[in-house]
């Protein structure tokens, strides 16, 4: 399916709306809290909510707000044990069976495989090992003294982002025959750097 046969190939895939059928994290947020709560809290991000609607605050900075209000305070160790259930308990619902399969063909045939999205690498690294992938990136939630603190470590794993971390595991990306697979404008740039680049249509 590609030109040069000695070239190593990758193929990088995102989570969310890729690999699920629906976006995870605040679901994920949803989850640790309970419904109730989560509806609760929500009521003072309204604000923040609307000033995205309108263009006026960035879609990743209204998401720290979200982040602080829901995990900050968290212990890690709470937080593992709610990602462990989440993992079985949740995202097996919403997997894409066509996406999986996909996935398990470029398994079978050698190729190296990527995960690299903006949920949190807390859920997004023992799922994604479970599921056989050679490389997971995704945002890291900060902590400090056995806490979550509320914010992120570094930047949110989206956009460029995603290449520069995709670039940290494999270094020379020209050295591989490419294949991504995006959903949305924040998969643009891997979609960029891909050989076979494929946007909600590969199935």
């Amino acid at each position: 399916m590609h030109t040069n046969s000695t070239q190593p190939v990758l193929a990088v895939f995102d989570f969310d709306g890729t690999l699920t059928d629906r976006h995870t994290f605040w679901r994920y947020m949803r989850y640790i809290v309970g419904t109730r709560s989560f509806w609760l809290r929500i009521i003072p991000l309204l604000p923040k909510m609307l000033s995205v609607i309108l263009g006026i605050t960035p879609l990743m900075q209204a998401r720290l707000a979200f982040i602080a209000c829901y995990l900050g305070g968290l212990s890690v160790e709470q937080e593992r044990e709610h990602a462990k259930y989440f993992i079985s308990e949740q995202l097996p619902l919403w997997l894409r069976p066509e996406a999986l399969r996909r996935l398990q063909w470029h398994q079978s045939m050698g190729h190296i495989t990527a995960l690299v999205s903006n949920s949190p690498e807390n859920y997004l690294i023992p799922w994604g090992q479970a599921a056989g992938f050679d490389y997971v990136c995704g945002t890291r939630l900060a902590t400090a003294k056995n806490k979550l603190t509320g914010g992120i470590a570094g930047t949110n794993c989206v956009e460029r982002e995603k290449v520069t971390r995709l670039k940290g595991c494999l270094n020379n990306l020209d050295d591989f025959y490419i294949y991504a697979y995006g959903d949305s404008s924040g998969d643009d740039a891997l979609l960029g750097i891909a050989n076979s680049p494929f946007y909600r249509n590969w199935y």
